[in-house]
C-alpha cells in the first residue's frame, strides 16, 4: 500500500504566518499610538517619521548579510536569534525617553527583524516544490499584513487599559515565547525532521528548485551581470516605499483628513490590511496554479505583479478624488490589496531567480525595498506638512509607472544559477 504523504511543510507555513503577524504588530503598533507617543516624547511629524526611517535603515543594512548568514547557518538558528533580538528591542522602545536613544533602539530593532524574510526564502527553497513557492512565500507575507489588521484594535485596548508603553512590553514578550517555540520545532531541511515521512521527503526532493544541497557561497560577481538582479530590486524599492507610507501614516491620515478620533481611525485602518491579507494569499495561489497549468513564470509572477501595480494606481486615484470617508477607506483597501499582490510575486520571483541562493537574492531585493521604506515615512511626513495628504498620495503614482516597466526585465524564467557548474566556482 502506498504511503500517504505527511504535510509538515504546510504546518511550518502556518508557523511563518504567525511569525509574520507578530513581526508586523511589533512594527505597526507605533503608528496607532503616534499621537500619544509624539505628545509625550515631544516629537513632531518629521521626528516621528525618523523613528520608522531608523528602523528601516537597520533593517535594510542587514538584508544582504542576513541572506548570507541564513544560507550559512540555516533558517532555524537565524530566525531564533532574530525573534529574541527584535523582541528585546521592542520592549526597550517602551522604556527609553531620550530622542537619540530612541532612534538607536529603533535602528537595532530593524537589525533584529532583518533575517526574517531571507531566512524564510532559504527555508522555502528547501522545503517546498517549485509550484508551491508562491503559496509558501505568501504565508509569511499574509501574516505580516494580517498583523496590522488586528494591531489597531489590540493596541488601542492595551493603551486604554495600561498606557502606550505597555504595548511594547506585551508584544515583546509574545515574540520571545514564539522564539522558544521555533527553536524547539524547526529544522533546516525536511530530511532532518522526524515528523516528515518518506513520502513527503521524496516529493520535496524530487520537486524543489535547487541545484545541490552542498554549502557554497553566493556568486555575487555573476549576479551583477544580470539586469534582472537590478530590476527586481528597483521595483521592490517602490513596493516598500508605498507600504511604509501607509503602515506608518494611515491612522494619522484618517484623523487629519477626516477629523475623526484615534479610536475611530484605528478601526478604519484595519480593512485595508485585511484586504491585502486576502489578496496576498489569493495571488500566491493563482500564481502556483498558473505554473501547474504550464504557463511561464513571467506570466505566473510578472503579469500578476504588474496587475497589482495597475490596481494600486487606479484605486489610489479614485481614493483621493472622493470626499466620502467610507469610499476612501474602500479604495485605499483596494490600493493596498493590489500592492500586496505585487509584493507576494516579488518574493516568489526572488526565489525563482536565486534557487540555492534565495536568501542572498531576496536579501538584495529587500535591501533596496527597505531603503525605500527608510525614506518613505520621513519624506511623506514632510510632504504632508507642506502640500497636504491628497497631493502627497497623488505623487505615489509616478514611481509605480517606473516599477511596472522594470517588471518586464525581471525575467523569473531565467534563474541566476543554471546548474551545478555554477556552484563549483564558488565553493
Amino acid at each position: 500500500m502506498k504511503e500517504r504523504s505527511s504535510n509538515v511543510r504546510w504546518w511550518f507555513a502556518i508557523v511563518f504566518f504567525v511569525i509574520g503577524i507578530v513581526a508586523y504588530m511589533d512594527r505597526s503598533n507605533i503608528s496607532v499610538i503616534a499621537p500619544d507617543m509624539m505628545r509625550d516624547l515631544h516629537l513632531d511629524k518629521g521626528q516621528f517619521g525618523l523613528l520608522a526611517s531608523f528602523f528601516a535603515a537597520g533593517y535594510a543594512l542587514m538584508q544582504v548579510p542576513s541572506g548570507y548568514l541564513a544560507e550559512k547557518f540555516g533558517p532555524r538558528k537565524m530566525l531564533t536569534v532574530a525573534l529574541v533580538w527584535w523582541s528585546a528591542f521592542t520592549i526597550l522602545t517602551g522604556i527609553v525617553k531620550n530622542h537619540g536613544l530612541m532612534y538607536t533602539v529603533r535602528f537595532l530593532f530593524g537589525v533584529g527583524e532583518a533575517p526574517m524574510y531571507p531566512s524564510n526564502a532559504v527555508f522555502n527553497s528547501y522545503w517546498f516544490a517549485k509550484d508551491e513557492k508562491g503559496r509558501a512565500s505568501s504565508m509569511l507575507l499574509a501574516g505580516s499584513y494580517f498583523g496590522p489588521v488586528i494591531a489597531p484594535v489590540i493596541t488601542v485596548s492595551i493603551v486604554s487599559a495600561f498606557g502606550w508603553h505597555s504595548v511594547f512590553y506585551i508584544f515583546g514578550g509574545v515574540g520571545i515565547l514564539l522564539a522558544l517555540l521555533w527553536v524547539i520545532i524547526a529544522k533546516d531541511l525536511p530530511e532532518q525532521h522526524k515528523m516528515v515521512n518518506e513520502a513527503e521527503k521524496r516529493f520535496i526532493q524530487a520537486n524543489r528548485d535547487i541545484v545541490a544541497t552542498e554549502k557554497s557561497h553566493a556568486p555575487w560577481s555573476a549576479f551583477f551581470k544580470y539586469f534582472s538582479f537590478y530590476a527586481i530590486a528597483g521595483q521592490y524599492f517602490v513596493v516598500q516605499f508605498i507600504i511604509a507610507l501607509f503602515l506608518i501614516w494611515l491612522p494619522t491620515y484618517f484623523t487629519e483628513q477626516y477629523h475623526i478620533s484615534l479610536k475611530d481611525s484605528a478601526w478604519l485602518s484595519s480593512p485595508p490590511w485585511l484586504v491585502m491579507f486576502f489578496l496576498i494569499l489569493t495571488g500566491g495561489t493563482v500564481s502556483d496554479a498558473l505554473l501547474r497549468m504550464g504557463k511561464s513564470r513571467f506570466v505566473a509572477r510578472g503579469l500578476i505583479a504588474i496587475a497589482g501595480f495597475v490596481v494600486f494606481a487606479v484605486s489610489l486615484f479614485l481614493a483621493i478624488k472622493t470626499d466620502n470617508l467610507y469610499a476612501n477607506v474602500a479604495w485605499i483597501s483596494t490600493c493596498l490589496g493590489g500592492i500586496g499582490v505585487t509584493m507576494g510575486m516579488s518574493w516568489a520571483a526572488a526565489t525563482d531567480l536565486g534557487r540555492n541562493f534565495a536568501g542572498s537574492v531576496s536579501g538584495w531585493m529587500n535591501l533596496w525595498g527597505n531603503i525605500g521604506a527608510m525614506l518613505s515615512p520621513f519624506l511623506a511626513g514632510k510632504l504632508a506638512d507642506i502640500i497636504g495628504w491628497t497631493n502627497t498620495l497623488e505623487c505615489m503614482i509616478i514611481p509605480v509607472i517606473f516599477a511596472i516597466i522594470l517588471w518586464f526585465f525581471v525575467k523569473p524564467d531565467q534563474p541566476l544559477l543554471i546548474g551545478k557548474n555554477d556552484l563549483k566556482k564558488v565553493k
